[in-house]
């Protein structure tokens, strides 16, 4: 039988240096999985947005076509009469809606909202921006009707995609905005004409 001397100055374990590689490799792999992962979700919630903005611009051009205009501007989180016939009374709202006849109101337009006007999937509250040639907010410019995203706080950037999926919105024309907090869809023109005029 043979034994195997170990002298007792050899080191068996590992070195520090050693030990500060391997945890600096796996402190990488951590972190790209983690960057993965959070880009995985973030795209998950921008299907949601897609489904949203559809939603909804189906739901406009109902409205319209009953109305014969889309609903003026309202408040962040407020519904604009797509849900509800007086949800814009739930929050600030144009004055133009105070000669509005109703009439012609076939609604629910968003029967999938049937809770309320919801939140976005990053957060935020949508925005019913209905704005007149000549007025321009946050890089939206009229005459044109949106369905935004704004921060959730004056001055902040919560509440938004990623900067990296808001390029990718703008790039791909789907957002109006040249802000970078601020994501601006497209729902349709704006009409000047009698409110109550209905067609």
């Amino acid at each position: 039988m043979f034994l195997t001397r170990v002298r007792p100055n050899a080191s068996s374990g590992f070195t520090l240096f050693e030990l500060i590689i391997a945890l600096t490799i796996v402190g990488i792999l951590a972190a790209i999985a983690t960057m993965h992962t959070k880009l995985v979700q973030h795209k998950a919630l921008m299907a949601i947005f897609y489904s949203d903005i559809r939603q909804v611009k189906l739901g406009a051009n109902r409205f319209e076509q009953d109305m014969g205009f889309f609903p003026p501007d309202v408040w962040r989180g407020v519904d604009p009469g797509l849900i509800e016939k007086y949800g814009w009374q739930n929050g600030g709202h144009s004055s133009k809606w105070d000669s509005i006849d109703l009439s012609l109101w076939n609604g629910p337009y968003l029967e999938n909202w049937k809770d309320g006007w919801k939140r976005s999937p990053f957060g935020g509250q949508y925005d019913w921006d209905n704005y007149e040639e000549g007025y321009s907010h946050m890089g939206i410019t009229g005459p044109a009707v949106y369905l935004t995203l704004k921060p959730s706080s004056w001055g902040g950037n919560t509440g938004l995609p990623l900067p990296v999926f808001e390029d990718q919105l703008e790039e791909a024309g789907v957002d109006a905005s040249s802000w970078q907090y601020c994501v601006a869809v497209k729902m349709g023109d704006y009409r000047n004409t009698d409110l109550n005029g209905g067609h």
